[in-house]
C-alpha cells in the first residue's frame, strides 16, 4: 500500500512538473501543427498581422464590392453635332477609355427648328450668335438663307417636336426665352458614340458629362459599332 501510495505521488509530482515546464503545452502545439498547420502558422506570426482601423477597414470592404460589380458591356449615346461631339470627347478624355470608344458619324434629317427671330441685319444677328455660344450652345448659327427667318439664329435641328420643346426648355433655363420652333427640313451630320466594358463608376461620370448637353439619349447597344476611336 505504503509503494503504491510513494508511486501515486512520484507520477503527480512529475505531472506538475511537466506541466510548469510547458511540455503539455508543447505536445498540444505539435498535435494542432499537425491537423491544422495553416492555422498554427498563422497564430505563430501574430506580429507579423496589422491592425485595421475602422474607416481603413470599411474602404476595404468598399473597394471589394466594386471588384465585384460586372462592368456594362456596352451603352450607346447621341446624336451630338459635330460641335457638341468634339466638346464631348474633350470631357472624356481624363476617363481614359482607350480604345473602349467607338464613334461613328450619321447623316441625319431633321424637320423641326429651334430658333432665335429675325435680328434685322447680319451683323446684329452675328453679335447674338457669339453671345449665345458664350452661354454654352454651341450650335447657334446665323441663318442667311432668302427665306422669313433670314438674320435670324438657329439654335438646334430636331427630329422630333418633343426633342425641340425639350431643347426650348433647357434655353429658358440658360436665360435664352425668345426661342421658338419652326418646321424646316434640314439635313445634319451627327456623331454617336458607344462605350464597352464600362464600371460603374466610369458610367456615373460619363451620365454626368452628358447631361451638359441637350437632347442626348442614351440606351443599351443593340449591335457594336465597327470602327473604334484611338
Amino acid at each position: 500500500m505504503l509503494r503504491f501510495l510513494l508511486f501515486t505521488l512520484l507520477v503527480i509530482n512529475g505531472l506538475l512538473l511537466g506541466f510548469n515546464l510547458g511540455i503539455f503545452d508543447r505536445l498540444v502545439d505539435l498535435k494542432m501543427e499537425k491537423h491544422e498547420p495553416h492555422r498554427m502558422k498563422a497564430e505563430k506570426n501574430v506580429d507579423k498581422l496589422k491592425l485595421l482601423s475602422a474607416s481603413a477597414a470599411q474602404d476595404l470592404v468598399e473597394a471589394s464590392a466594386k471588384k465585384a460589380e460586372p462592368p456594362i458591356a456596352c451603352i450607346e449615346i447621341g446624336n451630338f453635332t459635330l460641335a457638341d461631339a468634339k466638346n464631348f470627347e474633350e470631357r472624356l478624355k481624363h476617363l481614359s477609355l482607350g480604345d473602349r470608344v467607338g464613334r461613328q458619324e450619321l447623316s441625319e434629317s431633321a424637320s423641326n427648328m429651334v430658333y432665335l427671330p429675325s435680328q434685322g441685319n447680319k451683323d446684329a444677328a452675328d453679335k447674338k450668335a457669339i453671345a449665345i455660344k458664350k452661354m454654352g450652345v454651341s450650335d447657334a448659327y446665323v441663318i442667311q438663307d432668302g427665306s422669313a427667318l433670314k438674320w435670324g439664329v438657329s439654335l438646334g435641328v430636331f427630329k422630333t417636336m418633343e426633342a425641340a420643346k425639350t431643347h426650348v426648355a433647357n434655353l429658358a433655363k440658360k436665360g435664352i426665352k425668345d426661342a421658338k420652333i419652326a418646321p424646316r427640313q434640314v439635313s445634319a451630320t451627327k456623331m454617336l458614340y458607344q462605350m464597352y466594358e464600362i464600371s460603374p463608376d466610369e458610367k456615373k461620370s460619363i451620365d454626368q458629362i452628358r447631361e451638359q448637353f441637350a437632347g442626348i439619349e442614351e440606351h443599351q447597344c443593340t449591335s457594336k459599332l465597327g470602327a473604334k476611336t484611338e
